[in-house]
């Protein structure tokens, strides 16, 4: 709680605190374009954030209720991949196996977390499941969460390269002289 009214204060005095920042920053050895980037980007968030929150509350909770929805069903699709495959296992210890295995996947620095997500999973499953249950749990999963969209979005993809490529070409050339 005390987390979330200092970042509602940071918020609503960011230009305060961004001028008082400036100096200690400098001490830093922060330089001066780099301090004004951050600022600027700083503002810009708040900027971005007061938009958002000027929509109709409506429209809020339904974007919230969308998105919570989109994330359960998202993080659940470990716990229905072990379900399918006859392990009987508690949703939050595949809730937090996923979350866990995606951190690390963004830590490997790796497109797509590739081999980072996949150790991780194998090490919290491997020694609860055995070899088979968790190449096949590791198998179906990533194939979901990642090479499906890979897949689909690839159609997609090349069909928007395409109509670029037309419209740049149809563009008329500019006159010389």
């Amino acid at each position: 709680m005390a987390i979330l009214i200092g970042l509602t204060a940071l918020l609503l005095y960011l230009p305060r605190v961004l001028r008082l920042s400036l100096a200690p920053l400098a001490r830093l050895g922060l330089a001066s374009p780099r301090r004004y980037r951050l600022a600027r980007q700083l503002l810009q968030f708040r900027q971005g954030l007061a938009t958002t929150l000027r929509q109709p509350p409506l429209a809020l909770a339904a974007i919230f209720a969308l998105c919570s929805a989109h994330w359960l069903i998202r993080y659940s699709l470990l716990y229905l991949t072990l379900d399918g495959l006859g392990v009987d296992v508690a949703w939050v210890w595949t809730f937090m196996v996923q979350m866990l295995s995606m951190a690390a996947g963004q830590l490997s620095l790796l497109p797509g977390g590739a081999g980072g997500v996949e150790l991780t999973i194998g090490a919290f499953l491997l020694p609860t499941l055995g070899g088979e249950t968790t190449a096949a749990a590791i198998l179906i999963w990533r194939f979901v969460t990642y090479h499906w969209y890979l897949l689909a979005g690839a159609p997609v993809l090349a069909w928007l390269l395409g109509r670029s490529r037309q419209s740049h070409h149809r563009q008329p050339s500019a006159p010389s002289h």
